[in-house]
């Protein structure tokens, strides 16, 4: 995992620390990266207007800063109903002073010294678990000493904070782009940390080197995308990693031994019986739905699927694949391709599970088989 993560940091590598965009490489990414090394200094990140600091010492959070003014520490403490509106007040005039704040508030009897601590480590933690929902932004990290100048400072985890922050993230949004492939097999590599919440447990058991993404979420028990969450956060801590892709077993059932033509006809014939399905349950949807699954594996499977569409019987233009597959050397197209029209078809049966349910999904691949056999 961290040879693999390396690499991935590498091209992002400047003189005494790391520079980049966040949407090349991710906030959970880079804190790992600076927790294995055990760095010391500053990562600042820029998103739209907001600029946030975090101080990092040994692989570890001690401080983070933001120019937001709801971040800042008299604001969450009266949001969270420490302090009243006129402690507040009173805490900005000894500011314009030029005293601390926390200290401010703390002679006046706000606060008690043991709240002080605990309300600063709750700024920083505010400041930063919002970051991991930002999918844009600039990144800059510094190796430097420690904050000399905050005399009152956090210890972190950086395991404890990614996972933390990722669960505030909403399941269904940007962060899907980043989950693993449903056909790839997760294996782990190291033992869970304390404090996993028990749908994480739950999800964890089910990594077992065998199983893809896609079966995982099968037998999961909180949905599709909250499982897929999960698995992204265990790969971002180093605790799970993608071992390959599945040799799939449907494949003994799917795929002919014949002639490319043979293939396509017998996968055609199989995407036109999910899409025949589809529109009887959900009607002229079924093809925007498929079309999107599809449009996903146009990115990342060109080699088989740029610029292929679904036609309106839900089958796909076999002249077009065959083209993309001339540019690559005759031994291997087979194998891309076969690998290819296997993604799509699992990526048509979990667009099944997802839109109608895991029953109708079932009835399909039945389907599917009787299909092959006869």
């Amino acid at each position: 995992m961290a040879t693999a993560l390396l690499k991935r940091v590498e091209p992002f590598a400047v003189p005494g620390g790391l520079k980049g965009d966040l949407s090349e490489l991710t906030l959970p990414e880079i804190l790992q990266h600076l927790r294995l090394s055990k760095a010391t200094g500053v990562l600042t990140v820029g998103h739209g207007g907001a600029k946030k600091s975090l101080f990092i010492k040994a692989g570890r959070v001690v401080f983070a800063s933001s120019n937001l003014p709801n971040e800042r520490l008299g604001e969450l403490l009266l949001r969270e109903g420490k302090i009243t509106v006129e402690e507040y007040e009173a805490s900005i005039k000894a500011i314009n002073k030029g005293k601390r704040q926390g200290k401010a508030l703390v002679e006046m009897g706000a606060l008690a010294p043991k709240d002080l601590w605990e309300g600063v480590q709750f700024q920083v933690r505010e400041i930063i678990y919002p970051m991991f929902q930002w999918e844009e932004g600039h990144f800059h990290f510094e190796e430097s000493q420690a904050p000399e100048k905050e005399r009152i400072t956090v210890d972190i985890d950086i395991v404890e904070l990614t996972l933390a922050g990722l669960r505030r993230v909403d399941a269904n949004g940007g962060i899907q782009a980043r989950f693993v492939e449903g056909h790839t097999v997760l294996e782990r590599v190291a033992e869970a940390p304390a404090g996993l919440e028990p749908y994480e447990q739950h999800v964890l058991v089910l990594v077992d080197g065998e199983r893809s993404a896609v079966e995982i979420c099968r037998d999961s028990e909180i949905g599709d995308n909250e499982t897929l969450k999960v698995l992204y956060g265990m790969q971002c801590i180093g605790v799970v990693r993608a071992k390959g892709k599945k040799v799939h077993t449907l494949d003994q059932d799917f795929v002919p031994e014949d002639t490319t033509t043979s293939l396509m006809n017998s996968f055609n014939g199989m995407y036109g019986a999910i899409f025949k399905h589809m529109v009887k349950e959900v009607g002229p949807i079924a093809e925007n739905v498929l079309e999107k699954y599809l449009g996903g594996l146009r990115e990342q499977r060109k080699d088989v699927f740029a610029s292929v569409k679904l036609q309106k019987d839900g089958t796909l233009d076999s002249a077009a694949i065959e083209r993309n597959l001339n540019k690559f050397p005759e031994e291997e197209r087979r194998t891309r391709l076969v690998d290819g029209l296997n993604e799509l078809l699992y990526a048509e049966l979990l667009a099944v599970k997802r839109t109608l349910g895991a029953e109708h999904e079932g009835t399909l691949i039945k389907l599917l088989r009787e299909r092959q056999g006869s």
